[in-house]
């Protein structure tokens, strides 16, 4: 299991073998794509090039290194621009660190700034360095109030002047020595709003079996009690609660991953859950004919559809990616889309832009000239029609350090970053979406 917080996260290196075999239905509208080598700004994108503060130690002989999932992690809307959680590598570990945005959102700055703690006389077995620094959490929620909640193995509220409080703790043992991969753990995955509720998904591992769990919390993180998740079969699903989507008060969340995730079966199921009274009562469902390799990374309502999405293995690529988009009129019938026409890239967020319409963003693995270098990610945005099948593909560049971020601003521009650069979309508008 990958816990958010502080961790190395381990990348899979596991080929496919099988042939792949669309199935569903949907149709994209190749014109409407675009999987060459268009620009995002021919999509209404500025990019602004190593405009985040890159969340590492470096020197002037070190560029630094993140590793995959590590650094900027989420965005969050905040004033005109956007908090980011994420994790710092302080060279000996992965400490917990918040992104600051300027003014017009062009720049991301760590806030508090990293400090050089002097452990010069520390044996090295025992030095920690910077211990991190902001709002506390594996994912965080703003509140109707102006104050955000930053959840991981405790909750934290960060109220509108600056002062956090510690609320609750979540009943679940979080192994803290990622060199014990077989102890119990837990990781959060994420976190909404739905009203005046605080819903919180994730897994947990015990005895090494994992399975999904939910916490639920009426008075904003100052207590939390576990909602029951129905089982599937008579069993639950060893796969984390990955991504909560909400409409009003219906709530859809999905697994993580499918049962061929990681041994790259040729058919595999991954389950789901629906909330139609806010995340109160659940029921649930699974999906089959799954192709090897897949995994769903956000969950969205937009253009009166619910999307999942996320991605599957190239057939007999190594690290390759291709975008899986599942659609669903009720949240309980779901068809996978043909994503042929979008092009490779696994799609790892999503938000709705000013005009209602969902913003992808994902990247997929350059093939390499050398078999040791470093992992060359190149990147796209997806922007929708207002249907489920038509989309314009826009490209990010290619960098060791791709945007994994989106999220849709208070006056509607769409920002999207990763752990060196970011991209601003031009136009403003009422502001509505997800981020994630």
């Amino acid at each position: 299991m990958r816990t958010r917080g502080g961790r190395l996260a381990a990348v899979a290196s596991l080929a496919a073998s099988a042939a792949l075999v669309l199935g569903g239905c949907g149709r994209i509208n190749a014109g409407d794509t675009g999987t060459g080598d268009t620009s995002a700004a021919e999509l209404g994108f500025k990019e602004y090039a190593g405009a985040v503060d890159y969340p590492s130690v470096t020197g002037p002989h070190n560029k630094g290194y993140v590793a995959p999932r590590e650094g900027l992690r989420q965005l969050v809307p905040l004033g005109d621009c956007a908090l980011g959680e994420g994790t710092f590598a302080n060279g000996y570990r992965y400490v917990n660190v918040n992104w600051t945005g300027s003014d017009g959102c062009t720049k991301l700055s760590i806030t508090p700034k990293p400090g050089a703690d002097d452990e010069t006389d520390v044996p090295y077995s025992m030095r920690s360095g910077w211990p991190g620094g902001g709002l506390p959490g594996d994912v965080v929620v703003p509140w109707d109030d102006g104050s955000l909640i930053g959840v991981g193995a405790t909750l934290t509220r960060r109220a509108p002047n600056g002062e956090q409080f510690r609320l609750a703790t979540l009943p679940l043992t979080f192994n803290t020595r990622p060199e014990q991969e077989t102890a119990d753990d837990a990781s959060v995955n994420t976190a909404v709003r739905v009203g005046s509720l605080l819903l919180i998904g994730g897994g947990q591992s015990v005895d090494q079996v994992e399975s999904p769990y939910v916490f639920a919390s009426d008075d904003a993180g100052k207590t939390v009690r576990r909602v029951p998740l129905p089982p599937i079969d008579g069993r639950q699903p060893s796969t984390p609660v990955g991504d909560f989507g909400v409409n009003g008060k219906e709530v859809v969340a999905f697994g993580a991953a499918a049962t061929n995730a990681f041994d790259f079966h040729s058919s595999g199921t991954i389950p789901f859950w629906r909330s139609a009274d806010g995340g109160a009562h659940w029921t649930s469902g699974e999906i089959t004919g799954m192709p090897p390799g897949t995994q769903v990374h956000s969950i969205l309502y937009a253009s009166d559809h619910w999307f999942a999405m996320g991605g599957y293995a190239r057939a007999g690529a190594f690290y390759d990616s291709l975008p899986l988009v599942l659609t669903s009129k009720d949240g309980t019938h779901w068809t996978r889309m043909d994503t042929s026409a979008m092009g490779t890239g696994e799609i790892t967020a999503a938000t709705v832009d000013s005009a209602g319409h969902p913003v992808l963003v994902g990247s997929a693995p350059r093939p390499k000239s050398k078999p040791n270098t470093r992992t060359v990610l190149c990147s796209s945005v997806w922007v929708g029609n207002g249907t489920t099948t038509g989309w314009k593909r826009g490209g990010l560049g290619c960098s060791e350090d791709p945007p994994r971020t989106a999220v849709t601003l208070a006056d509607g521009r769409v920002l999207i970053a990763g752990n060196r650069d970011l991209w601003l979309s031009r136009s403003p508008g009422p502001g509505r979406g997800h981020g994630s």
